[in-house]
C-alpha cells in the first residue's frame, strides 16, 4: 500500500476513533492486518452489522448516490476518483470483467 493511500485510510478512520489510533491502524499490514479484520469482523457479527451481501444492483446505488453527493468540502477530487474507481472494479468483479 503507498504512503498516499495509508494518508486517506487514517483520514477516514479519523472520523470515528482518536487521531493516534487512525495512525496505527492506517499503518498495519500483514498478520497485525488480519488479526484486526477477523476481531472487528467478529465484533460486526455479534452486533448484527455485517454488510448485506454485494450485488450489482447495490453497486449501482452506491455509485448514482455518489454521483449525486456534494463532496466539495469533504473530499478531494483525488479521494472521490477512489472512491469511483473502488465501486467500477467491484461492479467488473461482480460482472465477471477484467479492468486492465
Amino acid at each position: 500500500m503507498d504512503l498516499e493511500q495509508n494518508k486517506a485510510i487514517e483520514k477516514s478512520l479519523q472520523e470515528v476513533i482518536s487521531k493516534e489510533a487512525a495512525n496505527e491502524l492506517a499503518y498495519k499490514a500483514g498478520t497485525e492486518l488480519i488479526e484486526l479484520h477477523r476481531n472487528i469482523y467478529e465484533q460486526m457479527a455479534i452486533q448484527n452489522l455485517l454488510p448485506e451481501e454485494i450485488t450489482v444492483k447495490s453497486v449501482l446505488t452506491e455509485l448514482y448516490e455518489l454521483t449525486e453527493a456534494d463532496f466539495s468540502k469533504e473530499l478531494s477530487l483525488s479521494d472521490l476518483q477512489d472512491l469511483m474507481f473502488q465501486k467500477v472494479d467491484v461492479l467488473a468483479g461482480l460482472l465477471g470483467i477484467e479492468l486492465e
